[in-house]
């Protein structure tokens, strides 16, 4: 959900700001990435990267033991057996290596994630040498969420028809040479507020659900066969009313996880509220909201909140930590919520107060969050 202070402008093929100009290209000029743009060379395997031993040693997390006791594992497709996958998108502070912010980040809220989340365009090849090395690490038992904007300069309709198959085949062997473990992979998140409903633009809804088979048959017909696919929808009532809207859904075969973007910013508009309104985000009637759309017409998908977040409420000091603490009991509602992914970043930041953090570090010690990741 777009809005104003709360998240990185993103998405329009026009803007300059961007979540990824803003973190992964920071990371790039930092040297955290070891593969150019070019990536005109056979892949080769990775080096992992170090992480910060100091802040490895920080977490506070369950012991292995108690977690055994009161977690439960994943099937096939990354789907807990029980409780809810947590992970975050952790925007890097000034000139800090973006592994040592999301190590940062765990120590501060207190527990292990699940799910690390990042972003990728400009024929860069992912996973990157830093994300190996979280999701690497001895013992970590953190799931690669990656979303990829595929294109490298070409519009949907120019990948569907294969213009760009050269950089999806780079990127295909790279995954067989250097990851094998399962993840989750969204394409062009987001996508409604970049159709162009003229047709023969490119970007016409049919053009991006065409883009995405293609992506995801160019993939495993190369043999990557570790890609968990998320369809990543804004969940905007403003976009989701649009005749075109169904023709995005790219077919069952094609997504394994449908995920929303919703973030609360009080006072902004009707539609803030508590958990169950960020849930199903709405007004009126035209629109029964993101969860119930999804249950109603993909009924058994297994649904995620890819982004979150939630800013503070002027002049209520308690109300963002009290929006924390009142999440987990709302959770029975939404049965098919099976991961929640934090987007920790300006004034959705779970440290924004200090009750804002006290509140986020007794919902992510929630039992309901315990899932046992091989």
């Amino acid at each position: 959900m777009e809005m104003s202070g709360l998240r990185f402008l993103d998405g329009g093929r026009a803007r300059v700001a961007t979540r990824l100009s803003a973190m992964t290209t920071g990371a790039l000029l930092m040297g955290l990435c070891a593969i150019t743009a070019q990536g005109t060379a056979d892949p080769q395997p990775a080096p992992r990267l170090a992480v910060s031993s100091a802040l490895a040693a920080s977490y506070a997390t369950p012991s292995e033991r108690t977690a055994s006791r009161h977690s439960c594992g994943l099937g096939q497709k990354l789907v807990p057996k029980c409780h809810i996958l947590q992970g975050a998108l952790v925007q890097p502070a000034d000139y800090a290596a973006p592994q040592d912010s999301f190590l940062s980040y765990e120590a501060m809220v207190g527990v292990h994630q699940n799910v690390l989340h990042y972003y990728h365009q400009n024929q860069e090849l992912f996973p990157t040498p830093w994300e190996l090395g979280l999701v690497n690490q001895p013992g970590s038992h953190r799931i690669l969420f990656v979303s990829w904007k595929p294109e490298a300069g070409y519009s949907w309709a120019d990948v569907a028809a294969g213009k760009d198959d050269a950089y999806l085949d780079r990127e295909a062997a790279y995954l067989k040479a250097t990851f094998h473990k399962k993840f989750f992979l969204a394409l062009h998140h987001e996508p409604e507020e970049e159709v162009i409903e003229t047709p023969g633009s490119g970007y016409t809804a049919s053009d991006y659900s065409a883009m995405y088979r293609h992506v995801v048959d160019r993939l495993r017909a190369a043999g990557v066969d570790n890609a968990v696919m998320v369809m990543q929808y804004m969940g905007a009532q403003t976009y989701a009313v649009r005749p075109w809207f169904g023709a995005l859904w790219p077919g069952d075969d094609y997504v394994d996880w449908i995920g929303f973007d919703p973030y609360q910013k009080p006072n902004q508009n009707g539609q803030s509220g508590g958990f169950r309104r960020l849930m199903n985000l709405r007004w009126g009637n035209a629109w029964p909201g993101e969860y119930r759309w999804a249950v109603r017409h993909h009924p058994g998908k297994p649904i995620m909140l890819a982004e979150w977040g939630i800013a503070e409420k002027p002049g209520v000091a308690s109300w963002k930590g009290r929006f924390f603490r009142n999440v987990v009991r709302n959770l029975h509602r939404y049965p098919e919520l099976k991961a929640m992914v934090y987007f920790n970043q300006d004034v959705s930041r779970v440290q924004s107060s200090r009750i804002s953090l006290r509140g986020f570090k007794k919902l992510a010690r929630n039992k309901a969050f315990r899932v046992r990741v091989p």
